[in-house]
């Protein structure tokens, strides 16, 4: 009992709680009327949703592709090729502030792992520092994808969910992606990555202006 006692007082202890900012929430409320009337506009209810397809279609269009799912299910984007067949991108979002930079892959199934081992399917991890100002998209493809999220996925233990996550240094070191960095040259890019857990292992050479894609 004392132990329970203990841990509800821990967690009530948790956190850094703050007046609440009146002039913060003022102006973060005009912006969200304005992307309100947005969503209204283009019939985009979820907001959650219309989030991603905003920071999507930014990823894609940066990368080339030029037709953006606006379905919950499937790829995130795709682009057409001369012969007519069709190429495919999963865009994953990660934040600045996180503890560490990596591809999280939640509820993935025997359909999606082998659809990344295929070459026309491509991944992008997109790091953002604010709503809209993303620093740079890890982007390539490898059929070694899709093998690590099938071995992930059949062994994980009994009853969890299944969730698979690739940090940003295997995919450039492990899987041979590129870094393609908006905004920053490679190598003030490169002087970030020194200094966040986990990226010190990223060769400046892996990083790329993104107008070089």
């Amino acid at each position: 009992m004392l132990k329970e006692s203990t841990n509800m007082n821990m967690l009530l202890n948790r956190g850094n709680f703050q007046p609440i900012d009146e002039t913060f929430l003022t102006k973060s409320l005009d912006v969200f009327q304005r992307v309100s009337n947005i969503q209204e506009e283009y019939d985009r209810g979820d907001t959650d949703t219309f989030m991603n397809e905003v920071r999507d279609s930014m990823a894609a269009k940066y990368l080339h592709f030029t037709h953006i799912n606006v379905d919950k299910h499937g790829f995130d984007a795709r682009r057409t090729l001369v012969n007519g067949s069709f190429e495919f991108l999963e865009v994953k979002t990660a934040s600045f502030d996180a503890s560490t930079w990596g591809a999280t892959f939640n509820d993935t199934n025997q359909e999606k792992a082998n659809a990344f081992k295929e070459q026309n399917v491509y991944l992008c991890l997109s790091l953002w520092r604010y709503a809209s100002d993303p620093l740079f998209f890890a982007f390539g493809k490898n059929p070694a994808i899709g093998s690590f999220l099938e071995d992930k996925m059949k062994n994980r233990p009994a009853g969890s969910r299944s969730t698979q996550s690739i940090s940003l240094q295997n995919l450039i070191n492990q899987y041979g992606f590129t870094i393609y960095s908006v905004g920053k040259t490679p190598l003030q890019l490169f002087n970030i990555l020194q200094m966040k857990r986990g990226c010190k292992n990223i060769p400046l050479s892996a990083i790329k202006m993104v107008n070089e894609v």
